[in-house]
Parts: structure tokens; sequence; C-alpha cells
């Protein structure tokens, strides 16, 4: 885990954002591998700004940390919303980044709302 200044969980939301919008590009253009991976990175992202706001760290290992992470943010704000959001991407990360698996336009768009939903709840954690 690296230790973050909780000021940065905007920047990190921001990140998300970014590749949220780069996810629905590519949906809209027919490159459903790139719409997956991209909305899997925004929901890693949001993840972090979630982490950081909360924790003051993030993950910088393996994704059990990120998973681990984001129990303890539970935790703390008593909603489990993303969990199962979380755990679902970092396991399509590693299956479309890691050993080339392909991702359908189905899964793509599945994946995709999951990150607009993701990144919109994570918006209105650090937020308040």
């Amino acid at each position: 885990m690296r230790e973050e200044p909780r000021g940065r969980a905007a920047e990190f939301l921001q990140q998300a954002k970014e590749f949220l919008s780069s996810a629905m590009d590519s949906l809209e253009k027919g490159r459903p591998n790139a719409a997956g991976f991209d909305a899997v990175q925004s929901i890693i992202n949001s993840n972090d700004a979630l982490t950081v706001k909360f924790l003051g760290r993030r993950a910088s290992k393996d994704h059990r940390e990120a998973v681990n992470l984001h129990v303890d943010v539970i935790k703390v704000v008593h909603d489990d919303f993303g969990r199962a959001i979380i755990k679902e991407a970092l396991d399509k990360r590693s299956a479309i980044g890691y050993m080339g698996k392909r991702m359908g336009a189905a899964d793509a768009r599945s994946m995709v709302d999951k990150a607009v939903r993701f990144a919109g709840w994570v918006e209105k954690m650090v937020s308040g």
C-alpha cells in the first residue's frame, strides 16, 4: 500500500472520469476490448479516490490490496455498494490484461455501466 494525502482523492476521481470517457468512446466505436479495459481502469481509479479519501492509502502492489482497502472503507462508511464491482473489475483486468482474453460487446457495455455507477457512488462518497 502507498500512503497518499487525502486531498489527492479528487485527482484520482478525475483520472477515473477520463478513463470512463475513453471507455464510452471505445464502446461507441465498436472497440469492446478497449472499452472494457478502460472501464476497469476507471473503476480502479475510482476505488483509489475512495480509499485515499477515507484511509489516506491506495493499493500499489496487487489487486488483493485494492479489495482489502475497499473492505476497510466499507467498515468506515457502512456502505458496501461497490464491493462486488471492484472485485469483478479486478478479475476482468487480469483476464483481459494478463491472460489475453477478449471482451465481447455485451460484457464491455456491462462493465462501462458498472464503471458509471461506481464512479457516481464514489463521487458522492468523497464529496460529502
